[in-house]
This record gives structure tokens, C-alpha cells and sequence, in this order.
């Protein structure tokens, strides 16, 4: 998968790989908690990002990110608005 492609859809407000009921249930949830499940489950963090660039199109991605535990999904979330917001801050663009 072109992590390229779907960070530059991002920064215009297409955001792939999750449904907007998935980031609006990830960005409710305890950000100190999601940082602990970060923390605590980094080297399962990293497989599943592995797994998820080496697949082929968004849509695969979709559905792995869909069959994912949900505080796996939300952690994506929140790492790739994170990720996100690093880039267009880059940019001097901002998240509005």
C-alpha cells in the first residue's frame, strides 16, 4: 500500500482507511489509555502496521483495520492523526 498516497488524501480530508464512526469512537475514548495500550502492546502495534502497508489497496486495508480488536483500531486512529497532523504542521497547513 502507497502510505504516500493515503497521508496526501488525508491532508485534504479523505481519510482512507477508517469510517468516520471509527475515528469519532476513537477520539471519545481516553487518550492517556490509548497511549497505555501503545506502550504496553508496542511490538503488536508495529506487526499490525507491517501488515497493514504491505497490503495492496486501501480497501484491503479497510477491512483488515475492521477486523482489528477495537482498541487496535482506535490506536490507528489516533496514531495516524497524529502522524497527520506532523505533516501538514510541516506544511504550515493546519487541521481545520
Amino acid at each position: 500500500m502507497d502510505a504516500e498516497h493515503i497521508f496526501r488524501a488525508g491532508e485534504q480530508g479523505i481519510h482512507l482507511l477508517f469510517e468516520p464512526a471509527t475515528i469519532g469512537a476513537a477520539f471519545a475514548e481516553d487518550p492517556e489509555r490509548l497511549r497505555a495500550i501503545v506502550l504496553r502492546r508496542r511490538a503488536e502495534i508495529q506487526g499490525v502496521l507491517d501488515e497493514l502497508l504491505a497490503l495492496d489497496s486501501a480497501a484491503q486495508a479497510r477491512r483488515f483495520i475492521a477486523a482489528l480488536p477495537r482498541e487496535l483500531r482506535h490506536v490507528l486512529v489516533v496514531l495516524y492523526f497524529e502522524v497527520l497532523e506532523r505533516r501538514l504542521l510541516r506544511r504550515g497547513r493546519v487541521l481545520h
